[in-house]
């Protein structure tokens, strides 16, 4: 349900921001021949998908690519 989705999507952002992020990632993503309900959906959990990622991994950085070469030597 849509509004599961609208709640997965709020875990950081305020209201007005969710908004505007999805209409700006709805506007990006709707292809003709398709629903613009579908594609609403898509992008409701585009954007609950990359919140919940930042909150499983805030503090994670990438590694230097010399660090790893200097470590294998």
């Amino acid at each position: 349900m849509r509004s599961d989705i609208v709640f997965d999507a709020l875990q950081t952002k305020n209201r007005f921001v969710l908004c505007h992020e999805a209409f700006k990632a709805v506007r990006l993503l709707h292809k003709s021949n398709t629903r613009i309900e579908d594609t609403t959906n898509d992008a409701l959990m585009r954007i609950a998908g990359a919140e919940q990622s930042l909150i499983l991994r805030p503090d994670e950085v990438a590694t230097p690519l010399e660090t790893i070469h200097s470590s294998a030597i």
